[in-house]
This record gives structure tokens, C-alpha cells and sequence, in this order.
């Protein structure tokens, strides 16, 4: 049977290896966005929409710890999709969403001149 101060022992244990993994977990997460962003920009060069806008929604799953330049590289890259996909409305609406949410990113710089590219188009 355990003492006290062996439980007491083993939960700081625990607790120290919790604090010691916990940027390691952090780290994973960032990478599995990273790589989620990079299988939906392969997927798009392709040509393959779908698996562009599926490989987004898993990223943005992760919206509440994602910094927002990346959801402004997610939503441009979700916009490019759309327009690959003849949805132009949709795109447009992302876009100027997109500039009004993150005004200061070159995203927004971007978004912005898809949205003059539409708007020429006939």
C-alpha cells in the first residue's frame, strides 16, 4: 500500500511531466495545422478543390488557438478554391470577410485584388 508521501510524490511527478510535455503537445498541433495547409495548397495546384476545402475545415477545427495570419492564409486559400470551383460569389463574400476580419495581412492585400480580378471578369 502506498504512503502519503509516495502519492503526494507521484502526483508531482505526474504534474511535472504534464508542464514538461505540455509545449511539446502545443508544438504538434501548430504542425498539424502547418501540414493540413500544405496537403490543401498540393490539393489545389492539382486542381482537386474538394480535397483543398476538406484539408481547410480540419485546420480550422483549430480555429480558437490559430494565430490569425494563418486563418487569413486559410480563408484566401478557401477563396481560390471556391473560384476554382466557378463559385465566384461565395468567393467574393470570403474575401471581402477575409479584408474586413484581418485588414493588416498581406492576405487582405490579396483577397483584395481577387476581389477586383471578379469584379472585371465578365
Amino acid at each position: 500500500m502506498k504512503t502519503t508521501a509516495s502519492l503526494k510524490r507521484h502526483s508531482l511527478l505526474v504534474i511535472a511531466l504534464l508542464f514538461a510535455l505540455f509545449p511539446v503537445l502545443c508544438s504538434c498541433v501548430s504542425m498539424a495545422r502547418r501540414g493540413g495547409i500544405d496537403a490543401a495548397y498540393r490539393a489545389y495546384k492539382k486542381g482537386d478543390y474538394v480535397t483543398a476545402l476538406r484539408q481547410l475545415s480540419q485546420v480550422e477545427s483549430f480555429r480558437s488557438e490559430m494565430p490569425s495570419q494563418q486563418h487569413a492564409e486559410v480563408l484566401l486559400l478557401k477563396g481560390r478554391c471556391l473560384e476554382g470551383m466557378g463559385n465566384r460569389a461565395e468567393a467574393a463574400s470570403l474575401y471581402e470577410y477575409l479584408i474586413k476580419t484581418y485588414p493588416d495581412t498581406e492576405f487582405a492585400a490579396r483577397a483584395k485584388g481577387r476581389l477586383e480580378d471578379l469584379r472585371k471578369a465578365p
